[in-house]
């Protein structure tokens, strides 16, 4: 199974933002509620916890634009 790692919506007035650091190299595997990424939106700094247990697929690079809402890596079960 695939379980998608999402963006949280930060800002209403700030859609988009910088992922800012992964923890965790491609492939590697982590444990669901682990920290794995930073992503900074409107200067607001957020760790995203991993959403289930599994091998991380990595969507989007550091430094990177993204936006609230998107996938930016997977978890494959």
């Amino acid at each position: 199974m695939k379980v998608e790692i999402n963006v949280p919506k930060i800002s209403t007035d700030t859609p988009n933002g910088v992922l800012v650091h992964w923890y965790k190299e491609n492939m590697e595997e982590v444990k669901k509620g682990e920290e794995i990424v930073e992503v900074m939106i409107k200067k607001i700094t957020v760790t995203i916890d991993s959403p289930a247990s599994g091998k991380l697929l990595i969507m989007v690079k550091e430094n990177e634009e993204i936006s609230q809402g998107q996938a930016i890596g997977i978890i494959e079960t």
